[in-house]
């Protein structure tokens, strides 16, 4: 392997272990529901858009608060030695 294919390999995998993801499936809630809860939370750090989502009356709220503790707990057991409260996460929504 070229020296600049395994420095491009390396730094790859440094954002992976900085990314962690979690995937709402078979969710019976409708998707406009469910955007209008997950643009409350989109782009806020994690700690905050737990709040929001706890708070939140709408049903979506409380699959998306799961997903977002899910999606937490990935992260700490990929970074154990990471404390959580200096890692700034923040939610980012993706789709297939």
């Amino acid at each position: 392997m070229g020296v600049r294919k395994k420095n491009m390999a390396d730094q790859l995998k440094a954002e992976r272990k900085q990314r962690a993801f979690a995937k709402l499936t078979n969710c019976p809630t409708s998707p406009r529901k469910m955007r209008l809860v997950a643009d409350l939370v989109r782009g806020k750090e994690a700690e905050k858009a737990l709040q929001i989502l706890r708070f939140s009356s709408k049903e979506a709220s409380r699959r998306l608060e799961k997903l977002l503790l899910s999606a937490i707990a990935n992260w700490q057991a990929k970074n154990e030695d990471a404390d959580i409260e200096e890692a700034d996460l923040f939610v980012q929504f993706f789709h297939d």
